[in-house]
């Protein structure tokens, strides 16, 4: 239990880190575009392009180097390529969001498209970006070149009797276990 209480403060810790870069990477993302658009001739797409650019470095620098900084950094190039490659897939399901508000659903208002990419497009990215970053971009120690659907199962077994297994052997441990 203890373990399962610690894995789960530290899980917090990361994603109130996580979240912190995240709101650094939006601000980053709009002040960059808004200064590309305004002060290069840019257009608005080719600016957010570029906006959308910086907030990934941006982010890719405070989630290295603060969020999972005590995690290994074997391949920092694997890292880079493996956090770009994130970062667009969340921009595409943010979009996505977006897209289906204005297309699929017929919503054709600046409220609408607002909430259907903050409201449900960002909180459904970030939980994508969260997820991948903590297994693949920066995997600890204990996942690095592991399968993460991999249970430690062996041939012929499954979940339902690994976990079995794994209770009565924690009430045979326990000083006083329920029910003796």
């Amino acid at each position: 239990m203890n373990r399962l209480v610690s894995t789960l403060t530290l899980l917090r810790a990361e994603l109130l880190k996580f979240g912190a870069v995240g709101a650094v990477g939006v601000v980053s993302d709009v002040v960059s575009s808004n200064i590309l658009w305004h002060a290069t001739g840019l257009t608005p797409t080719e600016a957010a392009v570029g906006g959308s650019g910086v907030a990934t470095v941006t982010a890719y620098i405070g989630n290295r180097y603060w969020t999972f900084r005590d995690r290994p950094a074997d391949n920092r190039r694997r890292e880079m390529l493996l956090f770009a490659l994130i970062s667009a897939i969340g921009l595409v399901i943010e979009n996505g969001f977006v897209f289906s508000a204005d297309h699929l659903f017929g919503f054709h208002s600046k409220l609408a498209y607002n909430v259907a990419k903050f409201g449900f497009g960002l909180p459904v990215a970030g939980a994508f970006r969260f997820w991948t970053s903590h297994m693949f971009v920066f995997p600890d120690g204990e996942q690095r070149g592991r399968d993460p659907f991999d249970r430690g199962l062996s041939v012929g077994e499954d979940a339902g009797d690994a976990a079995t297994a794994e209770i009565l052997n924690s009430r045979e441990n326990s000083p006083n276990p329920a029910g003796r």
